[in-house]
């Protein structure tokens, strides 16, 4: 029988033949409908593999994947967009975020890595995979990788990132309207609680905060007791610190090229990031966490542990409140590998339609084979039937 069970991950078997080669330094984004994974990185595929002898643009990147896919959250299959053509280069450790069904990408690396970085914004609309650049001038930042990025209003704001020699913690801001780039914030020593340059962090925003959350440089991770946070009203940056978890009292050990998904609930009107895995320098980490914006309280989600240690993966969140993650580097028998694993995971309790369209999900698993018309004459309301994403079925 079906039963919903939050903070418990499961795993998600492609039903698609059309699937992604395992990648890390990707990127993933979700709306109601599908995850949407963007670029990655694999050396580790032989050219004897006879999946990517005939695919001329994995010919034409390797070992870089110039790719955007998209995996249908209810048929739970793959499906790669077209458009490859206006990709980029630099297909690594990029910052991407959705809008509407527009995925934004900044920066990111080519091979190796800091050799070719970027400083270019590029769209793609979701629907058809139809990319291009975005005509920028100004104050353009310098062209790094791991850097993270958030949208307020009509402003870009990204944060840190590195040109795989130096490190930074500076912030730039990009106004979509105009197509203008401006410095916000230099970090040059002036100000002790300007925080240590950085790539491969995560960011969370409440409207007025950023805050910086983890990440490191190639020989060092930071830690969670305490945060930077940027106030864009005041155009300072502060340091803020975090209250332990109050059943052992502790943080999120130091780490970088974690996960990090925000949600609101709408019940409490809390906001929580949550942050899982993550790589030290040493140890790969499988624990999730989540921070409580409002009170800067940390707390372990103990029974909510990711199926192995994973770091260089990626997460999102989708609408309702489930966080997926594709892909990473893992450890199978004591080899360092990557991954294509999609896995899942309930952070809040949906509203009670939801948890029985994922009932209905799991007894009818060949909806996709019914029409819209079908679907709608068995009751299901419309709402749900539009998250089938018939052109991958």
């Amino acid at each position: 029988m079906y039963t919903f069970k939050p903070f418990v991950f499961m795993k998600h078997e492609a039903q698609s033949v059309e699937r992604p080669k395992a990648r890390s330094g990707h990127r993933i984004v979700c709306d109601h409908k599908n995850l949407y994974s963007y670029g990655g990185f694999n050396p580790c595929i032989s050219d004897t593999d006879p999946d990517m002898q005939n695919d001329q643009t994995w010919i034409s990147s390797k070992p870089l994947f110039k790719e955007v896919w998209k995996f249908n959250l209810v048929t739970q299959q793959w499906k790669r967009l077209p458009g490859q053509d206006n990709m980029p280069n630099e297909l690594a450790s990029n910052a991407v975020i959705l809008r509407g069904n527009v995925l934004m990408v900044y920066g990111g690396t080519g091979v190796p890595f800091g050799h070719s970085c970027s400083n270019h914004l590029y769209v793609c609309n979701v629907n058809d995979g139809r990319m291009y650049i975005v005509p920028a001038k100004g104050d353009l930042p310098e062209p790094q990788y791991g850097q993270a990025l958030i949208c307020h209003g009509s402003y870009l704001y990204t944060v840190g990132g590195t040109t795989g020699y130096e490190y930074t913690c500076d912030i730039h801001r990009f106004d979509l309207r105009t197509g203008v780039w401006e410095t916000v914030y230099i970090c040059s020593g002036r100000d002790q609680s300007e925080p240590t340059g950085r790539y491969r962090h995560e960011l969370a925003f409440d409207g007025k905060l950023i805050y910086v959350l983890g990440g490191g440089t190639a020989t060092e991770a930071f830690g969670f007791s305490e945060i930077p946070a940027f106030d864009l009203e005041m155009n300072k940056w502060i340091i803020l610190n975090t209250y332990s978890d109050n059943d052992d009292n502790t943080v999120p050990e130091p780490r970088r090229c974690h996960g990090s998904v925000q949600y609101t609930d709408e019940k409490t009107g809390v906001t929580s990031v949550v942050i899982s895995g993550g790589y030290n320098g040493d140890h790969v980490f499988s624990d999730v966490w989540r921070l409580d914006l409002n009170l800067l309280q940390w707390t372990c989600l103990r029974k909510c542990i990711l199926p192995c240690p994973v770091y260089f993966h990626s997460a999102a969140l989708t609408p309702e409140g489930r966080m997926y993650t594709f892909g990473g580097i893992v450890k199978e028998n004591n080899k360092v590998v990557r991954t294509d694993a999609v896995h899942s995971v309930w952070l809040t309790i949906p509203k009670l339609s939801e948890i029985c369209w994922q009932a209905l999900i799991h007894y009818c698993p060949d909806l996709r084979h019914k029409s819209q018309d079908e679907l709608l004459h068995m009751g299901i309301p419309l709402k749900f039937v539009q998250r089938i994403d018939w052109y991958d079925a």
